[in-house]
């Protein structure tokens, strides 16, 4: 049985996988955080700004023939954020880049149509649907995570766009290592790479390739647009970096403004969430989580509650609450559509869930529920 710690500071367990807890227990990237908002070795925005403005002059002095940058967009919050920060702000040529979920949302393709009030290009790609059914089955089944083949995919996609269009420069949203914690040398990273993807993309150690197999009908071929390209051969000078790096990022301030575009949260809070701005694009978000929860001892609130307890919105006691109440919950209804979408049985969902169950943290009831061992605190 391992006895779970939690930070002192916010709710993240040390089994959360990159994390490191310091000699006063508190984890990365609540001092990530503190540095963030300027409580204790400030980063300095300013500097990072001349930064970003100097890299667009360089962008610019390329004369790329039809677009500046690239901005991977899903119809979520941040993604619509940076088209917004690029387009308007920075006055960038600017051609947003899109990979289909699999379960996009309504609330997710009215967000992706009101990029038409910022006015850019935009390429909204499909992968083939019978191939990214088996994707996601061989996701949820091989490595507990069904949503593999859309982390892949936005990590790959608008690459392999941007090398065809000439483009010089992707922007992503926030750094995940200096939000949400990570390796040290990776929290102040600026750069999003191929060696970033295979280690923190949502690979979960599996690459393209792995997932090749002529028998079930999935061929090289058949996913060569989530083959990251080789940049070495000469043709292109691409370069990916993330925004949060440059730039504070701050939910809370970007909200108000993308909204008077026409962007909208989630009708329905998702089942174990906290909000109902995160995630607008992903009917099975809940699904995911609820895996992320049996593997770890935590879930989507905890991250979304972080965030608010770092930026002293929230008390910790407060948050403790609402995450022991909302953490790994799904929806009846979602497991019931995800099981048609795959072809499976709920028994077969029960067996697969129940595969990836950490059981050094988690028992099983007489009734058959799962629960941590250890109390959170």
């Amino acid at each position: 049985m391992k006895k779970v710690s939690y930070c002192k500071k916010c709710l993240f367990p040390d089994t959360k996988p990159d994390l490191v807890f310091d000699g006063d227990g508190i984890c990365d990237a609540c001092r990530s955080a503190e540095r963030k908002h300027g409580f204790n070795e400030k980063v300095d925005w300013d500097v990072r700004a001349n930064e970003f403005n100097t890299l667009l002059a360089r962008i610019r002095d390329i004369g790329a023939p039809l677009y500046d940058c690239v901005i991977p967009v899903s119809g979520g919050k941040d993604s619509t954020w940076q088209v917004y920060a690029a387009k308007i702000l920075h006055k960038l040529r600017t051609l947003a880049v899109t990979f289909d979920q699999f379960d996009q949302t309504p609330t997710g393709v009215h967000n992706l149509n009101i990029l038409r009030n910022i006015g850019v290009d935009h390429i909204h790609f499909s992968l083939n649907p019978l191939i990214v059914k088996k994707l996601v089955r061989n996701g949820f089944e091989t490595i507990g995570d069904p949503y593999w083949v859309n982390h892949v995919g936005m990590f790959s996609v608008p690459f392999n766009v941007a090398k065809r269009f000439e483009v010089p420069l992707i922007i992503y949203g926030e750094n995940p290592q200096f939000e949400y914690g990570g390796p040290e040398d990776s929290r102040d990273g600026m750069v999003m790479d191929k060696r970033w993807r295979q280690e923190f993309g949502g690979m979960r150690g599996f690459r393209e390739e792995d997932m090749i197999d002529e028998a079930d009908g999935i061929s090289a071929t058949d996913l060569a647009m989530l083959k990251f390209p080789d940049l070495e051969d000469g043709t292109n000078d691409l370069l990916a970096v993330f925004y949060g790096y440059f730039f504070k990022w701050d939910v809370a301030e970007h909200l108000p403004l993308i909204k008077t575009l026409g962007w909208k949260g989630l009708d329905n809070i998702p089942a174990g969430s906290w909000v109902d701005y995160e995630n607008c694009d992903m009917q099975f978000i809940d699904i995911r989580e609820r895996i992320k929860y049996l593997k770890y001892g935590y879930g989507r609130a905890t991250d979304q509650l972080n965030i608010e307890l770092r930026g002293g919105r929230i008390e910790r006691a407060e948050a403790l609450s609402l995450v022991t109440k909302l953490d790994g919950v799904v929806s009846g209804k979602n497991i019931q559509d995800f099981c048609d979408y795959l072809d499976i049985s709920e028994s077969s969902y029960n067996k697969i869930m129940d595969s990836f169950v950490n059981e050094d943290i988690f028992y099983r009831t007489d009734s058959g529920s799962w629960v941590l061992k250890n109390e959170r605190k």
